[in-house]
Protein backbone atom coordinates (compact mmCIF):
# COMPACT_ATOMS: atom_id res chain seq x y z
CA UNK A 1 0.00 0.00 0.00
CA UNK A 2 3.10 2.52 0.55
CA UNK A 3 4.46 1.59 -3.03
CA UNK A 4 1.23 2.60 -4.29
CA UNK A 5 0.76 5.93 -2.67
CA UNK A 6 4.37 7.04 -3.12
CA UNK A 7 4.97 6.11 -6.62
CA UNK A 8 4.31 9.00 -8.99
CA UNK A 9 2.79 6.48 -12.11
CA UNK A 10 -0.16 5.25 -9.45
CA UNK A 11 -0.91 9.12 -9.09
CA UNK A 12 -3.15 8.96 -12.29
CA UNK A 13 -5.42 5.95 -10.84
CA UNK A 14 -6.08 8.26 -7.66
CA UNK A 15 -6.75 11.45 -9.71
CA UNK A 16 -9.17 9.07 -11.95
CA UNK A 17 -10.72 7.60 -9.40
CA UNK A 18 -11.32 10.88 -8.02
CA UNK A 19 -13.20 11.79 -11.11
CA UNK A 20 -15.05 8.74 -10.86
CA UNK A 21 -16.42 9.18 -7.45
CA UNK A 22 -16.90 12.76 -8.18
CA UNK A 23 -19.46 12.19 -11.26
CA UNK A 24 -21.05 8.71 -10.30
CA UNK A 25 -22.13 9.74 -7.12
CA UNK A 26 -24.38 12.48 -8.22
CA UNK A 27 -25.16 10.96 -11.33
CA UNK A 28 -29.18 11.05 -10.81
CA UNK A 29 -28.24 15.29 -9.90
CA UNK A 30 -31.68 16.13 -12.30
CA UNK A 31 -33.74 14.92 -14.50
CA UNK A 32 -33.37 14.72 -18.26
CA UNK A 33 -32.14 18.37 -19.79
CA UNK A 34 -33.38 19.21 -23.01
CA UNK A 35 -30.38 19.05 -24.50
CA UNK A 36 -29.57 15.46 -23.48
CA UNK A 37 -33.36 13.97 -24.57
CA UNK A 38 -32.99 16.18 -27.96
CA UNK A 39 -29.32 13.93 -28.90
CA UNK A 40 -30.70 10.70 -27.21
CA UNK A 41 -34.60 10.75 -29.20
CA UNK A 42 -32.22 12.10 -32.44
CA UNK A 43 -30.05 9.32 -32.24
CA UNK A 44 -32.77 6.74 -31.75
CA UNK A 45 -34.68 8.28 -34.90
CA UNK A 46 -31.65 7.94 -36.67
CA UNK A 47 -30.74 4.62 -36.06
CA UNK A 48 -34.30 3.28 -36.48
CA UNK A 49 -35.11 5.11 -39.82
CA UNK A 50 -37.64 7.10 -38.43
CA UNK A 51 -38.27 10.44 -39.45
CA UNK A 52 -35.86 12.79 -37.68
CA UNK A 53 -36.89 16.08 -37.30
CA UNK A 54 -34.42 17.63 -35.71
CA UNK A 55 -31.34 16.07 -37.51
CA UNK A 56 -31.06 18.81 -40.02
CA UNK A 57 -31.23 21.18 -37.63
CA UNK A 58 -29.38 20.02 -34.81
CA UNK A 59 -24.97 21.80 -34.27
CA UNK A 60 -23.08 18.49 -34.66
CA UNK A 61 -23.21 15.64 -37.21
CA UNK A 62 -25.90 13.10 -36.10
CA UNK A 63 -23.69 10.27 -37.22
CA UNK A 64 -21.28 10.61 -33.72
CA UNK A 65 -22.29 11.94 -30.39
CA UNK A 66 -26.31 11.31 -30.64
CA UNK A 67 -25.92 7.62 -32.26
CA UNK A 68 -23.42 6.73 -29.89
CA UNK A 69 -25.63 8.42 -26.90
CA UNK A 70 -28.59 6.53 -28.00
CA UNK A 71 -26.81 3.14 -27.84
CA UNK A 72 -25.72 4.20 -24.03
CA UNK A 73 -29.17 5.12 -23.51
CA UNK A 74 -30.52 1.88 -24.99
CA UNK A 75 -28.14 -0.53 -22.60
CA UNK A 76 -28.56 1.71 -19.17
CA UNK A 77 -31.65 4.37 -20.24
CA UNK A 78 -30.15 8.12 -18.52
CA UNK A 79 -27.72 6.71 -16.22
CA UNK A 80 -26.31 4.76 -19.12
CA UNK A 81 -25.97 7.93 -21.34
CA UNK A 82 -24.95 10.19 -18.97
CA UNK A 83 -21.91 6.91 -17.67
CA UNK A 84 -20.95 7.02 -21.46
CA UNK A 85 -19.22 10.39 -21.14
CA UNK A 86 -17.96 9.51 -17.32
CA UNK A 87 -15.87 7.16 -19.16
CA UNK A 88 -14.99 9.89 -22.26
CA UNK A 89 -14.53 12.59 -19.65
CA UNK A 90 -11.59 10.32 -17.46
CA UNK A 91 -10.02 9.19 -20.83
CA UNK A 92 -9.86 13.37 -21.63
CA UNK A 93 -8.28 13.80 -18.07
CA UNK A 94 -5.92 10.44 -19.45
CA UNK A 95 -4.88 12.47 -22.95
CA UNK A 96 -4.27 15.40 -21.11
CA UNK A 97 -1.96 13.89 -18.64
CA UNK A 98 -0.06 12.45 -21.87
CA UNK A 99 0.06 15.29 -23.55
CA UNK A 100 1.33 17.03 -20.63
CA UNK A 101 3.87 14.65 -19.87
CA UNK A 102 5.49 14.46 -23.02
CA UNK A 103 5.74 17.77 -23.39
CA UNK A 104 7.44 18.09 -20.21
CA UNK A 105 7.37 15.42 -17.41
CA UNK A 106 5.60 12.76 -15.04
CA UNK A 107 4.70 15.86 -12.51
CA UNK A 108 3.06 18.38 -14.53
CA UNK A 109 1.72 15.83 -16.33
CA UNK A 110 0.12 14.50 -12.88
CA UNK A 111 -1.16 18.37 -11.95
CA UNK A 112 -2.41 19.38 -15.23
CA UNK A 113 -4.90 16.32 -14.93
CA UNK A 114 -5.72 17.23 -11.81
CA UNK A 115 -6.08 21.40 -12.44
CA UNK A 116 -8.46 19.68 -15.16
CA UNK A 117 -10.90 17.25 -13.24
CA UNK A 118 -10.60 20.07 -10.49
CA UNK A 119 -12.32 22.88 -12.57
CA UNK A 120 -15.81 22.94 -12.60
CA UNK A 121 -16.92 22.31 -16.24
CA UNK A 122 -15.67 18.97 -16.33
CA UNK A 123 -17.23 16.70 -13.79
CA UNK A 124 -20.34 19.01 -14.32
CA UNK A 125 -20.28 17.87 -18.54
CA UNK A 126 -19.12 14.31 -17.68
CA UNK A 127 -22.11 13.95 -16.02
CA UNK A 128 -24.39 15.56 -18.79
CA UNK A 129 -25.17 13.33 -22.01
CA UNK A 130 -24.79 15.98 -24.19
CA UNK A 131 -21.97 16.52 -27.34
CA UNK A 132 -19.72 18.79 -25.20
CA UNK A 133 -17.47 15.83 -23.67
CA UNK A 134 -17.98 13.84 -26.92
CA UNK A 135 -16.42 16.61 -28.75
CA UNK A 136 -13.92 17.46 -25.40
CA UNK A 137 -12.59 14.41 -25.75
CA UNK A 138 -11.75 14.08 -29.42
CA UNK A 139 -10.30 17.60 -29.50
CA UNK A 140 -7.89 16.54 -26.44
CA UNK A 141 -7.44 12.61 -28.09
CA UNK A 142 -6.35 14.73 -31.18
CA UNK A 143 -4.17 17.11 -30.10
CA UNK A 144 -2.38 14.46 -27.72
CA UNK A 145 -1.77 12.23 -30.91
CA UNK A 146 -0.17 15.68 -33.01
CA UNK A 147 2.39 16.74 -28.92
CA UNK A 148 3.16 12.28 -29.54
CA UNK A 149 4.01 12.88 -32.87
CA UNK A 150 6.23 16.18 -32.45
CA UNK A 151 7.60 14.97 -29.66
CA UNK A 152 8.55 11.54 -31.66
CA UNK A 153 11.07 12.84 -34.13
CA UNK A 154 11.29 12.47 -37.64
CA UNK A 155 10.19 8.59 -39.22
CA UNK A 156 7.10 6.89 -41.16
CA UNK A 157 5.61 5.94 -37.56
CA UNK A 158 5.37 9.63 -36.65
CA UNK A 159 3.79 10.71 -39.49
CA UNK A 160 1.22 8.41 -39.28
CA UNK A 161 0.48 9.13 -35.40
CA UNK A 162 0.09 12.63 -36.90
CA UNK A 163 -2.24 11.72 -39.56
CA UNK A 164 -4.22 9.54 -37.04
CA UNK A 165 -4.87 13.11 -34.67
CA UNK A 166 -5.87 14.89 -37.82
CA UNK A 167 -8.60 12.39 -38.55
CA UNK A 168 -9.56 12.61 -34.81
CA UNK A 169 -9.39 16.45 -34.94
CA UNK A 170 -11.63 16.33 -37.88
CA UNK A 171 -14.21 13.80 -36.05
CA UNK A 172 -13.97 16.41 -32.96
CA UNK A 173 -15.01 19.37 -35.81
CA UNK A 174 -18.32 17.41 -37.25
CA UNK A 175 -19.10 16.63 -33.48
CA UNK A 176 -19.44 20.16 -32.81
CA UNK A 177 -18.97 22.91 -34.99
CA UNK A 178 -17.21 25.13 -32.76
CA UNK A 179 -14.53 23.35 -32.90
CA UNK A 180 -12.54 24.31 -35.90
CA UNK A 181 -11.61 27.32 -34.42
CA UNK A 182 -8.61 25.42 -32.88
CA UNK A 183 -7.60 23.45 -36.10
CA UNK A 184 -5.88 26.53 -37.36
CA UNK A 185 -3.32 27.29 -34.90
CA UNK A 186 -2.61 23.64 -34.18
CA UNK A 187 -1.91 23.41 -37.51
CA UNK A 188 0.56 26.62 -37.44
CA UNK A 189 2.31 24.98 -34.29
CA UNK A 190 2.54 21.33 -35.89
CA UNK A 191 4.34 23.38 -38.90
CA UNK A 192 6.55 25.17 -36.35
CA UNK A 193 7.41 21.62 -34.83
CA UNK A 194 7.71 19.43 -37.50
CA UNK A 195 8.04 21.23 -41.04
CA UNK A 196 5.78 22.70 -43.99
CA UNK A 197 5.75 19.44 -45.84
CA UNK A 198 4.61 17.29 -42.88
CA UNK A 199 1.80 19.35 -41.50
CA UNK A 200 0.46 19.62 -45.53
CA UNK A 201 0.65 15.96 -46.31
CA UNK A 202 -0.38 14.65 -42.99
CA UNK A 203 -2.18 17.12 -41.30
CA UNK A 204 -3.50 19.48 -43.27
CA UNK A 205 -4.73 17.93 -46.51
CA UNK A 206 -6.45 15.10 -44.92
CA UNK A 207 -8.57 17.25 -42.67
CA UNK A 208 -9.66 19.52 -45.83
CA UNK A 209 -10.48 16.21 -47.63
CA UNK A 210 -12.10 14.76 -45.09
CA UNK A 211 -13.74 18.20 -44.75
CA UNK A 212 -14.87 18.94 -47.99
CA UNK A 213 -16.22 15.04 -47.92
CA UNK A 214 -18.20 15.17 -45.03
CA UNK A 215 -19.81 18.87 -46.49
CA UNK A 216 -20.76 17.18 -49.94
CA UNK A 217 -21.87 13.50 -48.73
CA UNK A 218 -22.72 13.36 -45.25
CA UNK A 219 -26.56 13.23 -44.67
CA UNK A 220 -26.80 16.17 -42.36
CA UNK A 221 -23.90 18.52 -43.13
CA UNK A 222 -23.90 21.84 -41.81
CA UNK A 223 -25.43 23.72 -44.57
CA UNK A 224 -28.41 26.57 -44.60
CA UNK A 225 -30.51 24.90 -41.62
CA UNK A 226 -27.45 24.67 -39.05
CA UNK A 227 -25.19 27.99 -40.32
CA UNK A 228 -28.91 29.70 -39.82
CA UNK A 229 -29.31 28.41 -36.51
CA UNK A 230 -26.25 29.56 -35.37
CA UNK A 231 -26.62 32.88 -36.21
CA UNK A 232 -29.82 32.94 -34.83
CA UNK A 233 -27.85 31.80 -31.26
CA UNK A 234 -25.50 34.67 -31.82
CA UNK A 235 -28.40 37.06 -32.58
CA UNK A 236 -30.56 36.21 -29.38
CA UNK A 237 -27.70 35.81 -26.56
CA UNK A 238 -26.07 39.09 -27.65
CA UNK A 239 -24.54 41.14 -24.73
CA UNK A 240 -22.04 43.85 -24.19
CA UNK A 241 -18.59 43.26 -24.47
CA UNK A 242 -18.18 44.11 -20.85
CA UNK A 243 -20.72 41.65 -19.71
CA UNK A 244 -19.65 38.53 -22.01
CA UNK A 245 -15.89 39.03 -20.58
CA UNK A 246 -16.98 38.96 -17.15
CA UNK A 247 -19.12 36.08 -18.00
CA UNK A 248 -16.21 34.46 -20.04
CA UNK A 249 -13.55 34.84 -17.52
CA UNK A 250 -15.55 34.22 -14.43
CA UNK A 251 -15.52 30.27 -15.28
CA UNK A 252 -11.62 30.25 -16.12
CA UNK A 253 -9.39 33.35 -14.91
CA UNK A 254 -7.92 31.21 -12.47
CA UNK A 255 -6.73 28.59 -15.14
CA UNK A 256 -5.56 31.74 -17.23
CA UNK A 257 -3.79 33.32 -14.05
CA UNK A 258 -1.64 29.75 -13.35
CA UNK A 259 -0.69 29.76 -16.96
CA UNK A 260 0.89 33.31 -16.79
CA UNK A 261 3.05 32.01 -13.64
CA UNK A 262 3.88 29.09 -16.30
CA UNK A 263 5.45 31.40 -18.79
CA UNK A 264 8.33 32.37 -15.98
CA UNK A 265 9.38 28.84 -15.46
CA UNK A 266 13.00 28.41 -16.35
CA UNK A 267 12.64 25.78 -18.78
CA UNK A 268 9.55 25.39 -20.34
CA UNK A 269 8.05 29.30 -20.44
CA UNK A 270 7.73 29.46 -23.93
CA UNK A 271 5.63 26.17 -24.35
CA UNK A 272 3.42 27.88 -21.62
CA UNK A 273 3.31 30.88 -23.86
CA UNK A 274 1.94 28.68 -27.06
CA UNK A 275 -0.68 26.69 -24.79
CA UNK A 276 -2.46 29.88 -23.63
CA UNK A 277 -2.64 30.74 -27.01
CA UNK A 278 -3.88 27.64 -28.24
CA UNK A 279 -6.74 28.06 -25.74
CA UNK A 280 -7.69 31.52 -26.86
CA UNK A 281 -9.88 30.80 -30.46
CA UNK A 282 -12.76 29.74 -28.10
CA UNK A 283 -12.73 32.39 -26.02
CA UNK A 284 -12.16 35.12 -28.92
CA UNK A 285 -15.38 33.50 -30.47
CA UNK A 286 -17.61 34.42 -27.75
CA UNK A 287 -15.97 38.10 -27.23
CA UNK A 288 -15.91 38.81 -30.62
CA UNK A 289 -19.82 37.77 -30.97
CA UNK A 290 -20.72 38.42 -27.94
CA UNK A 291 -23.13 35.55 -27.82
CA UNK A 292 -23.43 34.29 -24.34
CA UNK A 293 -25.40 31.03 -24.98
CA UNK A 294 -23.10 27.85 -23.43
CA UNK A 295 -19.97 30.22 -23.09
CA UNK A 296 -20.09 28.56 -19.22
CA UNK A 297 -19.39 24.92 -21.48
CA UNK A 298 -17.61 25.65 -23.96
CA UNK A 299 -14.77 26.68 -22.06
CA UNK A 300 -13.92 23.11 -21.62
CA UNK A 301 -12.25 23.41 -24.63
CA UNK A 302 -9.52 25.95 -23.33
CA UNK A 303 -8.83 23.94 -20.36
CA UNK A 304 -7.94 21.50 -22.71
CA UNK A 305 -4.15 23.55 -23.56
CA UNK A 306 -4.94 26.03 -20.40
CA UNK A 307 -4.20 22.73 -17.88
CA UNK A 308 -0.62 21.77 -18.98
CA UNK A 309 0.16 25.88 -19.20
CA UNK A 310 -1.62 26.43 -15.88
CA UNK A 311 0.31 23.29 -14.72
CA UNK A 312 3.45 24.73 -15.00
CA UNK A 313 2.30 28.14 -13.25
CA UNK A 314 1.56 26.05 -10.40
CA UNK A 315 5.14 24.09 -10.28
CA UNK A 316 6.31 28.27 -10.99
CA UNK A 317 4.67 29.35 -7.99
CA UNK A 318 5.66 26.56 -5.80
CA UNK A 319 9.28 27.64 -6.56
CA UNK A 320 8.72 31.51 -6.11
CA UNK A 321 7.14 30.69 -2.64
CA UNK A 322 9.84 27.72 -1.12
CA UNK A 323 12.47 30.71 -1.71
CA UNK A 324 14.07 27.96 -3.28
CA UNK A 325 14.57 26.27 -0.20
CA UNK A 326 15.91 22.57 -0.69
CA UNK A 327 12.99 21.26 1.37
CA UNK A 328 11.05 19.07 -1.24
CA UNK A 329 8.07 19.22 1.26
CA UNK A 330 7.95 22.92 1.89
CA UNK A 331 7.86 23.27 -2.31
CA UNK A 332 5.05 20.06 -2.42
CA UNK A 333 3.42 22.20 0.72
CA UNK A 334 2.81 25.41 -2.07
CA UNK A 335 1.73 22.92 -4.82
CA UNK A 336 -0.86 21.42 -2.68
CA UNK A 337 -2.20 24.53 -1.37
CA UNK A 338 -2.72 25.81 -5.01
CA UNK A 339 -4.53 22.96 -5.75
CA UNK A 340 -6.61 23.11 -3.28
CA UNK A 341 -7.93 26.54 -3.80
CA UNK A 342 -8.43 25.69 -7.51
CA UNK A 343 -10.72 22.26 -6.54
CA UNK A 344 -12.09 24.82 -4.37
CA UNK A 345 -12.62 27.11 -6.62
CA UNK A 346 -14.10 24.57 -9.02
CA UNK A 347 -16.51 22.66 -6.79
CA UNK A 348 -18.28 26.02 -6.07
CA UNK A 349 -18.38 26.47 -10.15
CA UNK A 350 -19.84 22.79 -10.21
CA UNK A 351 -22.72 23.48 -7.39
CA UNK A 352 -23.50 26.42 -9.40
CA UNK A 353 -23.50 25.01 -13.26
CA UNK A 354 -25.78 22.25 -11.25
CA UNK A 355 -28.41 24.17 -10.78
CA UNK A 356 -28.70 26.72 -13.48
CA UNK A 357 -31.89 25.13 -15.42
CA UNK A 358 -35.31 23.93 -13.94
CA UNK A 359 -35.22 20.34 -12.80
CA UNK A 360 -38.44 19.32 -14.60
CA UNK A 361 -39.13 16.20 -12.63
CA UNK A 362 -41.92 17.73 -10.78
CA UNK A 363 -43.63 18.45 -14.03
CA UNK A 364 -43.24 14.69 -15.15
CA UNK A 365 -44.13 13.60 -12.12
CA UNK A 366 -47.57 15.42 -12.94
CA UNK A 367 -48.16 14.12 -16.67
CA UNK A 368 -47.02 10.11 -15.09
CA UNK A 369 -50.46 10.96 -12.78
CA UNK A 370 -52.71 12.84 -14.76
CA UNK A 371 -51.26 12.48 -18.74
CA UNK A 372 -52.84 9.73 -20.56
CA UNK A 373 -52.01 8.28 -24.57
CA UNK A 374 -53.06 10.77 -27.18
CA UNK A 375 -52.86 13.60 -25.14
CA UNK A 376 -52.09 17.08 -26.81
CA UNK A 377 -50.10 19.56 -24.74
CA UNK A 378 -49.20 23.05 -25.57
CA UNK A 379 -45.76 24.27 -24.55
CA UNK A 380 -43.83 27.93 -24.52
CA UNK A 381 -40.75 26.17 -24.34
CA UNK A 382 -38.33 23.95 -26.69
CA UNK A 383 -38.33 20.99 -23.91
CA UNK A 384 -40.91 18.91 -25.32
CA UNK A 385 -37.81 16.72 -26.34
CA UNK A 386 -38.00 15.94 -22.50
CA UNK A 387 -41.28 14.56 -22.43
CA UNK A 388 -40.82 12.88 -25.21
CA UNK A 389 -37.99 11.09 -23.74
CA UNK A 390 -39.27 11.01 -20.32
CA UNK A 391 -43.14 9.80 -21.00
CA UNK A 392 -42.58 7.93 -24.84
CA UNK A 393 -42.75 4.75 -23.37
CA UNK A 394 -45.97 5.51 -21.69
CA UNK A 395 -47.55 7.31 -23.73
CA UNK A 396 -46.30 7.23 -27.42
CA UNK A 397 -49.07 8.88 -28.61
CA UNK A 398 -48.74 12.11 -27.18
CA UNK A 399 -48.39 15.33 -29.09
CA UNK A 400 -46.47 17.93 -28.19
CA UNK A 401 -47.17 21.76 -29.91
CA UNK A 402 -45.39 25.05 -29.56
CA UNK A 403 -47.20 27.50 -28.42
CA UNK A 404 -46.47 29.56 -31.10
CA UNK A 405 -48.68 27.17 -33.58
CA UNK A 406 -50.80 25.31 -31.08
CA UNK A 407 -53.20 28.98 -31.08
CA UNK A 408 -53.29 29.72 -35.32
CA UNK A 409 -56.74 29.42 -36.83
CA UNK A 410 -58.29 28.65 -40.44
CA UNK A 411 -60.78 30.72 -41.79
CA UNK A 412 -63.65 30.05 -39.53
CA UNK A 413 -61.69 30.60 -36.62
CA UNK A 414 -61.01 27.03 -35.54
CA UNK A 415 -57.61 25.90 -34.23
CA UNK A 416 -55.87 24.43 -36.96
CA UNK A 417 -53.88 22.06 -34.49
CA UNK A 418 -57.22 20.87 -32.54
CA UNK A 419 -57.84 21.86 -29.13
CA UNK A 420 -55.13 20.42 -26.06
CA UNK A 421 -55.45 19.19 -22.95
CA UNK A 422 -52.31 20.75 -20.86
CA UNK A 423 -50.55 23.92 -21.36
CA UNK A 424 -47.00 24.31 -20.00
CA UNK A 425 -45.70 27.34 -19.46
CA UNK A 426 -42.31 28.85 -18.12
CA UNK A 427 -41.66 32.11 -19.00
CA UNK A 428 -37.44 32.45 -17.52
CA UNK A 429 -36.08 30.06 -19.07
CA UNK A 430 -37.59 27.94 -22.21
CA UNK A 431 -40.16 29.51 -22.92
CA UNK A 432 -38.84 32.93 -22.32
CA UNK A 433 -38.80 33.71 -25.90
CA UNK A 434 -42.57 33.09 -26.03
CA UNK A 435 -43.84 34.20 -22.92
CA UNK A 436 -47.66 32.61 -22.38
CA UNK A 437 -48.51 36.23 -20.91
CA UNK A 438 -49.02 36.83 -24.62
CA UNK A 439 -51.24 34.35 -25.16
CA UNK A 440 -53.56 34.67 -21.61
CA UNK A 441 -57.06 35.84 -23.76
CA UNK A 442 -57.02 31.73 -25.45
CA UNK A 443 -55.59 30.28 -21.67
CA UNK A 444 -57.70 31.96 -19.66
CA UNK A 445 -60.91 31.20 -21.09
CA UNK A 446 -60.94 27.70 -21.70
CA UNK A 447 -58.42 26.40 -19.19
CA UNK A 448 -57.54 26.30 -15.51
CA UNK A 449 -54.36 25.95 -14.01
CA UNK A 450 -53.50 22.72 -12.28
CA UNK A 451 -50.21 23.13 -10.58
CA UNK A 452 -47.70 25.49 -9.91
CA UNK A 453 -44.23 24.96 -9.23
CA UNK A 454 -41.22 27.14 -7.89
CA UNK A 455 -37.41 26.48 -8.57
CA UNK A 456 -34.78 27.90 -6.85
CA UNK A 457 -31.71 28.26 -9.40
CA UNK A 458 -28.36 29.32 -9.42
CA UNK A 459 -29.37 33.05 -10.82
CA UNK A 460 -32.43 33.39 -9.56
CA UNK A 461 -36.51 32.16 -8.79
CA UNK A 462 -38.07 30.57 -11.96
CA UNK A 463 -41.82 28.88 -12.03
CA UNK A 464 -43.96 26.42 -14.22
CA UNK A 465 -47.23 26.68 -13.75
CA UNK A 466 -49.44 23.55 -15.96
CA UNK A 467 -52.67 24.08 -17.16
CA UNK A 468 -55.90 21.83 -17.73
CA UNK A 469 -58.70 22.08 -20.40
CA UNK A 470 -62.09 23.24 -18.31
Amino acid sequence: MKDILTSKKNYIWLILLYGLFITAVNIDFTAVFVDEAFHINMGHQFLSGDLCPGCPFATGSVLIHPVIVSLADSIGGLRGARGLNILLGLALVMCIYVTAKKMFDEKTGLIAAALFLFSGQTPYLMKLATYDMTAAFLLGCGFMLVIISIESGPGRKSCLILLAGSVILFLASITKYLIPVFIPPILIYTWYRKGFVSTLVWSAIPILALAALFYFFAPYAPHAEVMGQIRDVQVESHISFTRIADWTFRWISLAYLLSVFGFFHEKHGKSAVILFLLSLPIVLVHLLTRAEQSVNKNVLYSLIFLAPAAALGVDRIGSLFSMRSPSRALRHFFTAAVLIVFWTYGIYNLRWLEKQYPDVRPMIDFFDREGFDGMKVIMNGWDSDIYIYSLGSKYPNAKYIHITEAFKTDDDGNYINGSADFIVCEDNYYGKMNPCSEYSEFIDDDYKMMEHFLFELSWGRTDTRIFGRR
